[in-house]
């Protein structure tokens, strides 16, 4: 990934898990289709987590998905319960406390 992640600190422990979660399926996907699995893309889109990859199966779309959907629930900032915010133009997934920090 050539810029790295662009996201906040608040979402490593989902990010770190999904990885977890991923690597005996990523393993197996290889084996199977002789390409090599690449992370393209762990940012923040529309308050949300993305989670870009080259190629996939269910099974790695649906963890894919459920930790984007967490990330929907967790402030970006500093990983306690939150909630999508509009902050101007921007939406952002925020604690009470952080969101009331960024005005």
């Amino acid at each position: 990934m050539a810029r790295g992640f662009e996201h906040g600190d608040g979402w490593f422990d989902i990010v770190w898990r999904l990885c977890t979660n991923l690597e005996p399926l990523v393993a197996k996907l290889e084996e199977q289709r002789g390409e090599s699995f690449e992370v393209l893309a762990v940012k923040e889109e529309f308050g949300g987590l993305r989670f870009y990859v080259n190629q996939y199966t269910a099974a790695i779309m649906q963890r894919i998905k459920a930790a984007e959907l967490e990330a929907f629930r967790t402030c970006e900032i500093c990983g306690q319960p939150g909630r999508l915010r509009r902050k101007g133009t921007r939406l952002r997934t925020l604690c009470e406390h952080c969101a009331k920090r960024q005005r």
